[in-house]
């Protein structure tokens, strides 16, 4: 039976609900109150004859032991306590100058290389041959100039789609400039074989789960490090490198909200309007991010900054945001605006918004804080965007259908609502330049997707750094390529590239000329059905 040791009377009392009641009521009594190491105090029986008798244990009850001190660290700082009102917001302005100052306008193929160049693709080369002789004890024998036809063709396929790749190759349905190039079971060979890194197994005490695909992205990242860059409207978003099949654990990630929901995640940051300039793979908790003070999100945000000119305004959703966040980037000179949860607000019980109920179509209410404004406003439903720089203080008009007149009509918006969507979407017009011709094919090996992702990001980010240079030298846009243009010219300037053969004499002329008639009979081209499967008893 659980007991109960009384101090003031020296005696042990079975518990019941009344002295559990009394017990909790007095929180000062302690057990090991009053008792003196020296001076054992005996046993007394109880008066009253309600109390039932415990039996005393058998077994000698040990002094209490003294209560040791802990060290407990005190924070001495006191936690900020943010105040919002609502008023006037100070807000910056943004005169930002012309980004790129005008150039020579050089051909497709030198923007790409300026990602890939001779030496790269000398490296594949070396790296797919080793790869190849490990696994199949085989010499592939491919070289620089293969491998850019190689990857010439996975453009044009991205820019003319076949269901099916031996289509290509296909009597009737033959594609001359990928079949005269390269023959379908070399493409399939070369593709399969293709790899950057010239190991098998990762370096002892590696941490990087992307080691197999890391100097292509570091090809990306150094190019983009080279890009010019002044003060202007930036955006940080995820972006999707489509994947499904197995992959080393936590890169493969889903994003219901993404047209391409499952794959590799990326958070890039790109201009306004989708020229990427920094990027950064998601590799689960090995992601290095830096300091993770205020949350996963806003440390993605910092460390993208860091490629962001000071005074700069970057815009990202309400993924990464939060008030400190927003106040962090005051303190390092640089603006933002972003959308927010209610539940990231500091001390949002101040905050007095009016229910959605209430609020009216193109109403908006503002609170501040400092130099960080939260601003809701009521379109369909309810928005909440938070900013250090731009307020809801001047307003402006946006196209909004309305079904009861059946037409659009004009509905107030406040700045901050404006120059988000106009300024958000950067890193969704980089997706969409990779969506038109994106080369798409099926594969268990997520180190060729992520090889052929990145080719294409660097050509639509090769095009569209020609497009700025193009407007900057104030060319007509008549005379601008279009993605598709620019996409085939890089592709021709890779598939046509000369191969370094000696030049073949008249004696090797006739020895080649022999063996191929001598051969007629073995080498046949790869969808000629052989005249055994042809032939049948009349």
């Amino acid at each position: 039976m659980t007991a109960f040791f009384d101090n003031g009377s020296g005696v042990l009392r079975p518990l019941d609900s009344d002295l559990i009641l009394h017990l909790l009521q007095d929180g000062n009594d302690s057990e090991v109150e009053g008792i003196d190491d020296d001076d054992e105090l005996p046993l007394q029986r109880p008066c009253n004859p309600a109390v039932i008798d415990v039996p005393s244990p058998q077994f000698p009850i040990p002094p209490p032991a003294q209560p040791q001190r802990r060290n407990v660290v005190q924070n001495k700082a006191k936690a900020r306590r943010r105040l919002w009102r609502q008023e006037a917001f100070s807000q910056k302005e943004h005169g930002y100058p012309q980004r790129v100052q005008p150039g020579v306008i050089r051909e497709p193929l030198e923007y790409f290389s300026d990602y890939f160049n001779d030496d790269f693709f000398e490296s594949t080369a070396f790296c797919t041959n080793n790869y190849f002789m490990r696994h199949n004890g085989r010499i592939l024998n491919t070289n620089a100039i293969e491998l850019k036809k190689l990857v010439g063709i996975h453009f044009i396929m991205g820019c003319i789609p076949y269901p099916r790749l031996f289509m290509y190759w296909r009597e009737g349905l033959r594609l001359d400039i990928v079949a005269n190039v390269m023959a379908r079971d070399r493409f399939k060979t070369l593709r399969s074989a293709l790899h950057v890194v010239d190991s098998d197994t990762a370096p002892t005490g590696n941490t990087n789960t992307l080691w197999k695909v890391q100097p292509i992205l570091d090809r990306v990242k150094k190019t983009c490090d080279r890009l010019e860059r002044q003060p202007g409207y930036f955006s940080i978003d995820e972006q999707m490198i489509p994947f499904s099949g197995v992959c080393p654990r936590g890169l493969r990630q889903v994003i219901k909200t993404k047209p391409r929901p499952q794959g590799l995640k990326v958070f890039v940051a790109t201009t306004h309007d989708g020229l990427m300039i920094d990027f950064e793979v998601y590799r689960g908790a090995n992601t290095s991010m830096g300091d993770r003070s205020l949350g996963v999100g806003a440390s993605i945000i910092l460390h993208l900054s860091k490629s962001i000119p000071r005074g700069s305004c970057i815009y990202f959703d309400r993924y990464f945001s939060s008030i400190p966040l927003l106040e962090k980037l005051s303190t390092i000179g640089l603006h933002g605006t972003a959308t927010l949860m209610m539940n990231r607000i500091p001390e949002r019980k101040n905050i007095d918004f009016k229910p959605d109920r209430r609020m009216k179509r193109g109403e908006s209410q503002q609170f501040v804080c400092d130099d960080v404004v939260v601003v809701k406003w009521m379109d369909n439903k309810s928005v909440l965007v938070a900013s250090n720089c731009t307020s809801a203080d001047d307003t402006t008009f946006v196209q909004r259908w309305d079904k009861n007149i059946s037409a659009f009509t004009d509905v107030t918006a406040p700045k901050i609502i404006a120059n988000y969507n106009r300024y958000m979407g950067g890193v969704d017009i980089l997706d969409q330049s990779m969506e038109y011709y994106r080369t798409f094919m099926k594969t268990r090996k997520w180190t060729l997707k992520v090889i052929l992702h990145f080719f294409d990001l660097a050509l639509c980010n090769a095009w569209r750094l020609y497009k700025l240079e193009c407007a900057a030298a104030a060319i007509p846009n008549s005379k601008v390529m279009d993605l598709l243009e620019f996409r085939m010219q890089v592709a021709d300037g890779l598939t046509n590239t000369p191969n370094r053969r000696r030049r073949i004499s008249e004696s090797d002329e006739n020895a080649v000329e022999n063996v191929a008639q001598n051969n007629n009979t073995r080498f046949k081209r790869t969808n000629q059905p052989s005249q055994a499967k042809n032939s049948f008893k009349a």
